[in-house]
């Protein structure tokens, strides 16, 4: 299992305030977008990843849904924070295969963040030659450096802690018998000695572990570099005085002669000492108050920051409806020009069809006079050969069966030419029905050409 966090997330803001903490509790890194995110996981090291959702435009959804499909990829744990979305989302996401293990909501307080993600990725393993580790390049802020550099001047140098002397065990009555009272009372003297080194050295580590702690809780907030490496030499400085105090301590050891008046002056240090305890703990309160409100302020802040940006989302949702509105109206423009055109088209085409059949109609016309004429020519025709056929007839009584016939064929002819005649009438009526046909849809067609016009000029 991997010992890293991996933070995916470009929001400035949410970095300033929580990046300081997750450093000083985890092995963190960050990365500001979705590239590159699964090759920087599958090369291993890493327990987690904490995924913004609205980062790179909303994509942190799909890159959980990615790392999820991952086989090598099984023992990172993931957790996604977001700003905006809402417990019915998260349910909803974690019905899916590919759901998150931890599911994190904006603003956060960095404790409770760190708090959140502790069971999923291991503690930062504390470097004991460097107890601060990555907080000495933070800044903490001048008044409170100022702060802690007055409380160091103003409190004593650290004292040993002289113990309450120990019970040595009984030694043989041999021993206590031969051994000389100065030798005894100098043994006893080494021993106490001793046991005050070695609580000495469980103070410092104590004090030590509480100023990590005190480094722990200030992690949310920001450190000048210089100030703090100037801080750095000043807990140095106590260190040698520290160090001075040992080698007080071992020169005392070396001074037998005075071990009572000795005593009286390591009790005077444990006194000192307890003060010195005292002045700490009143430093370590009156830093977290002050922690505490520049965490309310960078509270408040963050809230006003997600107005804005909840406003300014808002609006740029209204445009993007008003533009979307707009493309739509001037599909539906070129939509109804469209139409227009191809009814216009469609309008052209029948005019041409209209005046096609009417040159047709004339010309049926002019074949049905034609026809008339003929019929009249045959009709006088007939009653002229009649007339002569009557007065000629003692002479042209012979050519009486030929004149017969052939009126036979004029009647036949004439006959074919009424039929002819009643067909060409039929054939006039269809084209005039036609024409009506013609005339009432090329008003139809006229009246959706108008409201076609009327719905483009809307």
């Amino acid at each position: 299992m991997g010992q890293r966090l991996l933070l995916v997330d470009s929001d400035r803001s949410f970095l300033k305030e929580h990046q300081v903490s997750l450093e000083a509790a985890f092995d963190l890194e960050v990365a500001g977008s979705p590239e590159g995110v699964q090759a920087r996981l599958e090369r291993g090291g890493y327990a987690a990843a904490l995924i913004c959702v609205e980062v790179s435009d909303n994509k942190g959804y799909a890159l959980c849904s990615t790392l999820r499909k991952q086989p090598a990829l099984d023992g990172v744990k993931i957790a996604l924070i977001s700003a905006k979305a809402t417990e019915e989302e998260y349910r909803r996401h974690q019905s899916l295969k590919g759901k998150a293990d931890l599911y994190l909501h904006k603003p956060i307080a960095p404790s409770a963040l760190v708090a959140a993600l502790s069971p999923l990725v291991p503690g930062r393993v504390l470097d004991p030659d460097n107890p601060l580790g990555e907080l000495v390049d933070t800044e903490l802020g001048d008044d409170w450096l100022d702060g802690l550099r007055g409380a160091m001047d103003a409190a004593p140098p650290p004292a040993p802690v002289i113990p309450a002397p120990t019970v040595m065990p009984a030694k043989p009555l041999e021993a206590r018998a031969t051994a000389p009272p100065d030798t005894t009372r100098t043994q006893l003297l080494e021993e106490q000695i001793s046991a005050l080194r070695g609580e000495l050295a469980l103070k410092d580590q104590r004090l030590r572990e509480a100023e990590d702690e005190l480094q722990r809780q200030l992690g949310s907030v920001t450190l000048n570099l210089d100030e703090l490496a100037t801080a750095g030499r000043e807990t140095e400085a106590l260190k040698a005085r520290l160090s001075e105090a040992e080698a007080a301590l071992a020169a005392r050891d070396q001074e037998l002669a005075a071990a009572l008046e000795a005593q009286a002056q390591l009790n005077t240090t444990v006194e000192g000492l307890v003060d010195r305890h005292s002045a700490l703990e009143g430093l370590h309160q009156a830093a977290l108050l002050e922690v505490a409100g520049h965490k309310e302020r960078a509270h408040l802040l963050q809230l006003e920051l997600a107005g804005l940006e909840a406003t300014m989302r808002g609006q740029g949702r209204d445009l993007a409806e008003l533009g979307e509105r707009l493309r739509q109206v001037e599909a539906e423009l070129e939509a109804s020009q469209r139409l227009v055109l191809e009814r216009d088209q469609q309008l052209l085409a029948r005019q041409e069809d209209l005046q096609q059949r009417q040159e047709e109609i004339v010309r049926l016309t002019a074949q049905a006079a034609e026809l008339r004429q003929q019929v009249d020519e045959a009709a006088i025709t007939h009653d002229g050969e009649r007339l002569e056929l009557m007065s000629g007839l003692d002479q042209k009584e012979a050519e009486l069966g030929r004149l017969a016939q052939a009126l036979e064929q004029q009647q036949e002819a004439h006959a074919v030419l009424e039929r002819e005649k009643q067909t060409a009438y039929g054939q006039l009526s269809e084209h005039r029905d036609r024409l009506r046909n013609l005339d009432t849809l090329l008003q139809e067609v006229q009246e959706r050409l108008k409201r076609g016009s009327d719905l483009a000029r809307g």
